[in-house]
């Protein structure tokens, strides 16, 4: 029995070594170490240089950051004031904040997707608050032009020529008023829009228009107007 006890004592004292050096060897050989973090595209932030009312987000080159590629980005952050705080916040979950009350410099790792992200400070939200877009920007909107007047004229145009009919979707419509005798009245289905009957001015509306009939008028001379008709397009 003790011959036998001491046997495994002297294998375990010869096979100890053995295990630290090969744990040792497996740290050393560089196939084994697990690869350092990717670092992402470095970014710079500021606010409030001088308790101003300053707040920046800037590339590597300097530049103020308005679009953004998807992907991680690195953000380093210096926070001058204890006035201010900068704060980033988006699509994702992306929700990275400093203190309001402290100072200092912070690193962020953040991967951003499409859409539209703001940095502000959270005291002054209205004052300090920019926003940039992650990704390819949307479709411009279609724009169409109204006007009355001068004289007994209405017109609603896309280009240069009268709309008759469109597809159904939104649409930034400017309208120019140059009449004291009536006014631009644009109704159909969920719109309902217009300018003052003795009033001139000039307005843009953002519409969404839905299948169906619309008609724009003067409600002074109800005579003086024109329809046109709204279609949704086949899925392809």
């Amino acid at each position: 029995m003790i011959s036998s006890i001491f046997e495994e004592g002297r294998f375990v004292r010869q096979i100890f070594p053995l295990v630290l050096l090969l744990a040792i060897a497996a740290v050393l050989v560089p196939g084994s170490a697990r690869p350092a973090a990717t670092a992402g595209t470095p970014l710079t932030a500021a606010v409030g240089q001088g308790d101003s009312f300053s707040i920046t987000l800037k590339d590597a080159a300097g530049h103020a950051v308005t679009q953004l590629d998807p992907g991680a980005y690195t953000i380093t952050v210096t926070d001058y004031s204890t006035l201010h705080n900068f704060h980033l916040f988006g699509p994702g979950g992306v929700d990275q904040t400093t203190a309001v009350d402290g100072t200092g410099t912070v690193t962020w790792d953040v991967t951003v997707s499409d859409g539209v992200y703001t940095y502000r400070c959270d005291a002054h939200p209205t004052q300090m608050k920019h926003t940039f877009r992650v990704g390819p920007a949307p479709p411009a909107t279609p724009k169409l032009s109204g006007k009355v007047g001068p004289g007994n004229t209405i017109s609603l145009k896309k280009g240069s020529a009268i709309v008759k009919a469109l597809s159904a979707g939104t649409y930034k419509v400017t309208v120019r008023d140059v009449s004291t005798k009536d006014n631009f009245h644009l109704l159909g289905p969920g719109v309902s829009k217009k300018t003052a009957v003795r009033g001139k001015r000039t307005i843009t509306w953002k519409l969404r228009f839905k299948a169906g009939k619309y008609t724009y008028r003067s409600d002074a001379h109800k005579k003086l107007k024109r329809t046109f008709k709204v279609i949704t397009p086949p899925v392809p």
